[in-house]
């Protein structure tokens, strides 16, 4: 019948899609050289459209839809789109199901307001001409600045830690496309929020020009219990990584990639254990024990909280040996561009776009992952930047 022939196309449409983006995921979260990487991505981009194309034109030049029509197709034509119905049936049913569950019972409370930066500034915010040229397309919210706070239910809070305050930013990306004042207001509404800690989940300074910034921008942040961070993967741009981590740490960071950091507040130990692998080496070699880095004794009977900072959500297999209450992580960007309703199509992570943004109860931890706040591309719909505020509680 012509309608079961067009949800076979369609079906083998989406297929065709998902698999080819599930390769440039899984592509984008490898260790790969740079130029390795992108020349893969570019080859899958081209794929993904030529095979497309080639389908297109089977379909005009034979004037069918008749899917089913293998005396006009070759073995590896017909391979493929059976191939890719059925991957497109699989998406299908794996997109309603995720759809269909709810918010994580730890998420207690979610708000969010969106300021438009540029119309506060009164001037764009987009510097360089290709970054100006992203800022004219429609619905780009590049520019805007979303502030999420959420409550947070922990299993194993201590009661002395009921409602302590953590910010979380990620991904600055400060590249010289997105002028400083924009990454001012991010440290404003930081600071507005008063928090007993910030945490920074990597990808800070993509190009050296930008160091400094580390001033006016990092520099300004406040915490009442200090401000840590791991790098990510765009860091790497940075040549000198001692000098990087030094003019980071000069203004009173404290970098926590592959080791462990104890704070006490009120007789209950706070643990921070930082993971940039796989760009970085440390995290593969971090004790279990934190008490045991610090040769401290006695501490195991301490109550205490064990945050883990992770760049991208895709450590979250090595995490769960670590029995962390709270990890924070970002990388995905939200996947930038996400469809309405559907959501994002492409992430950087081997999960997809699972773990693209958002929060997540994983066991008895509740994991976080940013959308970030820029990017090598100025452009975002439907996933406006973020400054993460959480407060949390005991349940």
């Amino acid at each position: 019948m012509h309608w079961l022939n067009v949800i076979y196309w369609i079906l083998s449409f989406i297929g065709h899609v998902g698999l080819w983006c599930m390769l440039y995921n899984h592509t984008h979260a490898t260790s790969w050289p740079r130029i390795v990487r992108k020349r893969c991505e570019k080859f899958i981009i081209v794929a993904t459209a030529a095979i497309f194309i080639w389908f297109c034109l089977w379909l005009i030049r034979h004037r069918t839809i008749d899917f089913w029509e293998r005396e006009l197709k070759s073995f590896v034509e017909c391979g493929y789109l059976f191939m890719t119905m059925a991957m497109g049936i699989f998406l299908t049913v794996r997109w309603v199901y995720r759809k269909s569950k709810s918010n994580p019972n730890c998420v207690l409370d979610r708000q969010q307001s969106l300021t438009d930066v540029q119309s506060e500034i009164g001037r764009s915010v987009y510097l360089t001409p290709v970054a100006q040229k992203l800022g004219m397309i429609p619905f780009n919210q590049a520019h805007k600045l979303a502030v999420d706070r959420i409550r947070l239910g922990i299993k194993r809070l201590p009661l002395p830690l009921e409602g302590f305050r953590i910010c979380q930013l990620s991904d600055f990306h400060l590249t010289g496309q997105m002028d400083l004042e924009w990454f001012e207001h991010v440290v404003a509404k930081a600071n507005e929020f008063d928090p007993d800690l910030i945490l920074i989940t990597g990808d800070l300074i993509d190009e050296a020009p930008c160091l400094d910034w580390i001033e006016p921008v990092f520099g300004r942040l406040k915490a009442k219990h200090g401000i840590f961070f791991v790098r990510g993967n765009h860091d790497l741009r940075i040549k000198d990584q001692q000098y990087l981590l030094q003019r980071l740490e000069s203004v009173g960071m404290r970098w926590i990639g592959g080791k462990w950091e104890r704070l006490e507040i009120e007789g209950v130990g706070i643990y921070l254990a930082g993971n940039e692998l796989p760009w970085f080496a440390g995290a593969e070699d971090l004790s279990k024990r934190p008490h045991q880095v610090h040769g401290e004794s006695g501490m195991e009977d301490l109550p205490c909280l064990k945050i883990l900072l992770s760049h991208t959500p895709d450590q979250i297999t090595w995490a769960k040996d670590y029995d962390f209450d709270l990890i924070f992580a970002g990388h995905n960007h939200g996947g930038q561009i996400a469809i309405p309703y559907i959501g994002p199509i492409v992430a950087p992570s081997r999960h997809g776009v699972l773990y693209a943004s958002g929060t997540f109860a994983i066991g008895d931890a509740v994991m976080h992952v940013s959308r970030g706040l820029s990017g090598d591309e100025c452009i975002r719909i439907n996933c406006p930047p973020e400054v993460g505020l959480f407060t949390i509680e005991r349940t």
